[in-house]
């Protein structure tokens, strides 16, 4: 595309791991100029996942695309001139040390709103700065089970499991994105910078309110139901085929419950006093689980996907990352490719915005 949404907006990243990260390469992908500085030792995340070759890690590339990386020791009083040099000229400083850490280095708010009084400077803790959590340890797997979201993943028997990505980096990463173009747009209006702080758990809560609301309300525990989504409709969740494959099945109301009986062959279902409406349903899941499983050993995953999909009715396979791969759409619309002088060629998810039909892309990785 032409010039992008951000171009001329200047970044200073002095975060790590995934959430801050995670923020920034979405300010990047949408054209802001980043500059990520780290620490002498580097990004712990250099080191997760499958190291490439020393200091580079699948993990890091993934979080870090679209950055200038520079390494600056804050403790070394050059170092640290350097960058407010660089703070003088910049738009956005993104941190998320742990409490204490920015003041020790020289790079708080209150020292770096003097230097530039038109930051917006933001702050990813993993708790509210001042509660009784704030010295608590802020990973993923940490917010994810404090924020309850652990409690209703996993399978029907109780046992508890972690969403497959550090959904809460990310979505902390996602409102921290959403409150810097808001204070941008504050900065455009009023001429003063902002001061942003966002929590971890906060924003993994966030997420959790239609849980929280049904436990206010009902009194129920909500629990893990596998692939089922809460006690809200029915079927809507992964069967196993012939084949040994699963699928996602999504019957959203009743008419198209009654049209799904219809093409599986058994009509007889959709007036069966068990699973007539979708209350129904809901309440009779488990007995409508094996009903339906026994039907849907009779064909493959692929032959079911296409018969509900040319009937209307909400239907799709689980794909693993080689199903991705191959996938027309994914190799089509998602990927992209980029290519590092010593890395080689790497397969990259570009952006998911379009604007005027245009994505914004990888356009480089530093390491």
């Amino acid at each position: 595309m032409g010039r992008l949404p951000l171009e001329g907006v200047r970044v200073i990243d002095l975060t790590h791991s995934a959430a801050g990260p995670f923020a920034t390469s979405i300010l990047g992908d949408l054209g802001a100029d980043v500059t990520k500085v780290e620490s002498p030792e580097g990004d712990m995340t250099r080191t997760w996942g499958h190291v490439i070759r020393e200091g580079v890690s699948t993990y890091y590339l993934a979080m870090n695309r679209n950055k200038h990386v520079i390494r600056l020791d804050l403790k070394n009083e050059s170092d640290r001139n350097k960058l407010y040099e660089m703070i003088k000229g910049a738009d956005v400083l993104i941190e998320n040390y742990r409490p204490g850490v920015a003041e020790r280095l020289g790079v708080d708010y209150d020292t770096v709103s003097i230097l530039n009084p038109r930051i917006i400077y933001v702050s990813i803790k993993g708790f509210m700065p001042g509660s009784e959590y704030e010295d608590y340890p802020a990973f993923d797997i940490v917010i994810q089970g404090m924020s309850g979201l652990m409690s209703v993943t996993g399978c029907e028997d109780g046992t508890f499991v972690k969403v497959g990505v550090p959904i809460t980096d990310m979505v902390t990463g996602f409102f921290s994105v959403i409150a810097i173009l808001s204070a941008l747009r504050v900065r455009d209006r009023d001429g003063k910078g902002v001061r942003i702080t966002v929590p971890m758990l906060d924003s993994a809560l966030y997420i959790m309110g239609i849980h929280l609301l049904y436990y206010f309300l009902v009194g129920d525990v909500p629990r893990p139901l596998g692939t089922k989504y809460m006690s809200v409709v029915a079927p809507y969740q992964g069967f196993k085929a012939r084949d040994g494959k699963m699928f996602i099945l999504a019957v959203g109301n009743d008419r198209i419950w009654r049209r799904f009986c219809e093409v599986i062959g058994r009509p007889e279902l959709a007036d069966d006093p068990r699973f007539r409406t979708n209350p129904d349903r809901v309440k009779n899941q488990d007995e409508l689980e094996k009903v339906l499983q026994e039907v849907f050993l009779t064909r493959d995953r692929d032959d079911w996907v296409s018969l509900f999909l040319s009937n209307g009715i909400p239907a799709g396979p689980v794909y693993d990352m080689a199903d991705l791969a191959r996938d027309n759409y994914v190799n089509k619309y998602v990927l992209t490719e980029v290519n590092h002088p010593e890395l080689g060629t790497l397969r990259l998810v570009r952006g998911p915005i379009r604007f005027n039909g245009e994505s914004t892309d990888v356009r480089f990785i530093e390491y």
